[in-house]
């Protein structure tokens, strides 16, 4: 019985470390979006960071170049 037990809490725990870690890569992948959205960036370039973010899903450099646009373009004033 009690590894049973013990075997639920670990199950459990693990179940938690993945979510966790999902939750990180999801939120550092949409990096870019989310500063190209806070610095008030015009449509066209907001919609140019999105593609590229999500084409470094297949190919990671773009990914990098749409970090280096959200945090290289002027925001609206």
């Amino acid at each position: 019985m009690e590894s049973i037990d013990s075997n639920i809490v670990e199950t459990v725990l693990i179940i938690l470390a993945v979510i966790l870690v999902l939750f990180i890569v999801i939120k550092v992948f949409t990096l870019p979006i989310s500063i190209a959205n806070n610095k008030n960036l015009a449509s066209n370039e907001i919609t140019t960071i999105r593609i590229l973010t999500w084409c470094g899903l297949f190919a990671g450099i773009t990914w990098f170049i749409a970090l280096c646009l959200a945090l290289a373009y002027k925001g609206k004033a």
